[in-house]
């Protein structure tokens, strides 16, 4: 069942009488984050349900799925490594083990979906070190009501639309603020305003996301319905009570309704020939062109929200050739590369160093890119650790990096 989505855009109210109505349509506002004298934990957007809202406009826009797919993925790309490796393996060993390749993947999945992400850390019984990282799905949490400047704990509830106001959701210390087995260590980016959760960074997308969702919505339900009003009925012999009609009515639908039959028709009762009702049909010209538009401009405006560069990026075929576009497709992967993948891999990997820095585990950790060799930009990299970082190839696996490089020109 679906659930409620945070009330974006005013429905327009249906008045009984037959009259004209203005409908304003409320203008999109940011998440809200709601303190509560009610509960201990921090509201997020409507209804508390902001995250499920997010979850929507995922499933609801395909430019929007394959954005957040496609970007996701660049910033796992090949997976952890790291630059000293070979000269720590027992340290490197460990790090492979506590940071499965599954739960970074969600990590990372979770950090650009949702704008933030979170890892369960566990202790061991002394809590000497850390034994275990495991994602937890972050639409599952909300920060307690930060006491002392300091966020200490988070509630966790595998479905908040079901949380009763006498309900007790399952409280978990933060990282460092408790002595349990167990806690939350919050992966988030800094966004100014918002000191409990961070929006994500595609927010001025979303309106475009629902919209494209709207408009297909409307062509599907136009396409189940017949387009038009498949037939007209008249009752030219007076007007029956109100029973009577929902039963010819009824009799009718159960005839010619279906999808061979368009599904849709319109019934008048008319207490005479004279009076018979008559259609004044409203047209839109030209309105494949304004859908056509509509489609696009959302598309346009959602690849402009996640600062995708190219769309062939992601995924999304454009109306120009790649073989034309190999230098203008290089420059822009290396922009988005080092514009937007690059800042969501240091930030996941600070948190990730925090980790190891309890475990008293010293490494150069890094995400191994999916550039393609020859879009690789090495004109920064001056040490091996800064080419391996570039090109995710440790220089004893192959002969030199300049070589491979001169192979490929």
């Amino acid at each position: 069942m679906a659930r409620k989505r945070p009330n974006i855009i005013a429905k327009p109210q249906i008045k009984a009488k037959d009259s004209i109505h203005v409908v304003n349509l409320s203008s999109y506002t940011a998440p809200e984050v709601m303190e509560s004298k009610r509960y201990d934990w921090v509201e997020y957007g409507e209804d508390n349900q902001y995250f499920q809202y997010l979850i929507d406009r995922y499933n609801g826009s395909p430019t929007n799925n394959a954005a957040i797919n496609g970007i996701a993925e660049m910033i796992y790309g090949r997976g952890l490594d790291a630059t000293d490796s070979e000269s720590k393996p027992q340290e490197y060993s460990k790090m492979k083990e506590l940071f499965s390749k599954n739960c970074m993947k969600k990590i990372c999945y979770d950090y650009k979906m949702m704008g933030q992400a979170a890892l369960q850390i566990i202790y061991s019984k002394d809590r000497s070190e850390i034994v275990e990282v495991a994602h937890i799905p972050i639409e599952t949490l909300r920060a307690e009501k930060a006491s002392s400047g300091e966020i200490k704990a988070y509630y966790y509830s595998n479905d908040w639309s079901k949380v009763k106001p006498n309900d007790k959701p399952k409280r978990i210390a933060a990282f460092g603020q408790g002595n349990g087995g167990i806690e939350i260590l919050y992966i988030r980016p800094y966004r100014a305003g918002f000191y409990y959760y961070s929006p994500v960074d595609y927010q001025g997308g979303l309106q475009y996301a629902e919209l494209e969702e709207e408009i297909a919505n409307y062509h599907i339900s136009n396409i189940q319905n017949g387009l038009q009003p498949s037939m007209l009925i008249n009752f030219n012999n007076g007007t029956p009570d109100k029973e009577q009609r929902d039963a010819i009515e009824r009799a009718i639908y159960e005839k010619f309704s279906g999808t061979s039959n368009a599904g849709k028709f319109i019934l008048a009762f008319n207490d005479s020939k004279e009076l018979a009702a008559t259609i004044d049909p409203v047209t839109i010209s030209d309105a494949h062109q304004q859908y056509q538009f509509l489609s696009d401009e959302s598309m346009k405006k959602i690849m402009v929200s996640h600062r995708i560069v190219s769309p062939m990026l992601v995924g999304i075929k454009d109306n120009s050739g790649l073989g034309n576009n190999a230098d203008e497709l290089m420059t822009a992967s290396l922009l988005m590369d080092n514009t937007v993948i690059r800042p969501m891999q240091v930030t996941i990997i600070d948190a990730l160093e925090e980790i190891l820095q309890y475990n008293n585990i010293d490494l150069d950790i890094y995400f191994k890119t999916l550039q393609p060799l020859e879009f690789t930009d090495l004109t920064n990299a001056i040490s091996d650790s800064e080419i391996e970082k570039e090109t995710g190839v440790k220089r004893d696996v192959e002969e030199t990096i300049d070589e491979q490089i001169q192979e490929i020109e």
